[in-house]
């Protein structure tokens, strides 16, 4: 058992999925898609630093009608500026097509051009053969398809992986998503759904969860452990209704302690950014620091202290220790300060 202010051990990333962030995407139901222009920006600069794969920025061609969105801002019709805005080296961009909503098919000759690397498609079987001739011509462009399983807890698993099969024969996906759109599944159920989606399929399996239980981590771990790659996240868990699967908790859990300390900062004005845009939260992401390094409450409260003793917000020291863990001395506020002088970033004070 490790002592109190002992430093602690030096965090262990887990292997993990592909994230692909949908705060732009799914959060813009939140805001019917009216985001400032320099949130794409911001979205992507700050997911490529904290260690997110793929950022989805919006819609081609809009959202339909039963999604009850009127007016939809920019987010819902993505233009080739958008995703040019968003481009970072190292970062896939994505965008997703409700085959419902799109009058004509979008050219997406422009939007590659500009960066954009993979084409979503929710599922539904009327949109079948839509879905097929979209998909086509998204792969002639080089872009990479994923088709959208929405309301996976609407189908029994014999009919979900029949689903699934015809989708993989009819339009050749790179990536075939289980989507929970009602929030109804548990991780058994995540489990046993993508464990036979593995089995039935040669293609990667995806898993968008949305969090109206408090079950979205727990089936996002769920999904990876029967073989899910890839995992959609988002942004202070932005979304409709109880919101999507935070990207807070797996980044700070399996990314960021190996992340630029840079990320840390970052990631806190995107959060605050995103926040007075929507009016959602933000929330402290100290306990949640801490809880990824093993801490106990009183080197909680010593974290807490050093910030107040550096007149730095709590989660600017506690996203610094998260990087800096190995090689602190102790967890004691005197020894923290020391390091932070050494070591500290100006950034975010």
């Amino acid at each position: 058992m490790f002592d109190h202010f002992a430093p602690p051990p030096v965090t262990a990333t887990e292997p993990l999925a592909t994230l692909l962030d949908v705060t732009l995407r799914d959060g813009g139901f939140e805001v019917d898609f009216h985001w400032p222009d320099s949130h794409f920006a911001m979205v992507a600069a700050t997911g490529h630093a904290t260690g997110i794969d793929i950022v989805e920025l919006g819609y081609l061609g809009g959202v339909p009608l039963e999604h009850s969105v009127a007016r939809a801002g920019v987010g819902a019709y993505l233009t080739p500026r958008h995703v040019s805005a968003a481009r970072r080296d190292g970062l896939a961009l994505a965008a997703m097509v409700h085959p419902s909503a799109v009058t004509a098919p979008p050219d997406l000759g422009p939007y590659v051009e500009a960066g954009l690397s993979m084409v979503r498609f929710v599922y539904h079987p009327r949109w079948a053969d839509a879905i097929a001739a979209l998909a086509l011509d998204a792969r002639r462009h080089g872009l990479a398809v994923a088709v959208n399983l929405a309301l996976a807890s609407r189908y029994t698993a014999t009919e979900l992986v029949d689903h699934a099969t015809r989708i993989v024969e009819d339009m050749a996906p790179d990536v075939v998503y289980v989507a929970d759109t009602c929030s109804a599944l548990g991780p058994d159920q995540v489990g046993d759904l993508v464990h036979r989606l593995r089995a039935a399929v040669e293609v990667e399996v995806g898993f968008h969860a949305h969090d109206f239980l408090h079950l979205a981590y727990a089936n996002a771990l769920a999904a990876v452990a029967a073989g899910a790659s890839y995992l959609d996240v988002s942004l202070l868990g932005l979304g409709r209704g109880g919101g999507n699967l935070a990207a807070e908790p797996l980044l700070l859990r399996h990314r960021l302690p190996v992340a630029d300390p840079a990320a840390g900062p970052l990631l806190q004005e995107c959060r605050t950014q995103l926040a007075a845009t929507t009016g959602r939260r933000a929330g402290s992401l100290t306990a949640a620091v801490c809880a990824v390094l093993n801490l106990t409450p009183v080197e909680e409260a010593a974290i807490r202290e050093f910030a107040a003793l550096e007149q730095i917000g709590d989660d600017t020291a506690a996203l610094w220790l998260l990087t800096q863990a190995s090689r602190v001395a102790t967890l004691r506020p005197q020894d923290l300060r020391a390091h932070w002088h050494d070591h500290g970033l100006v950034v975010g004070r």
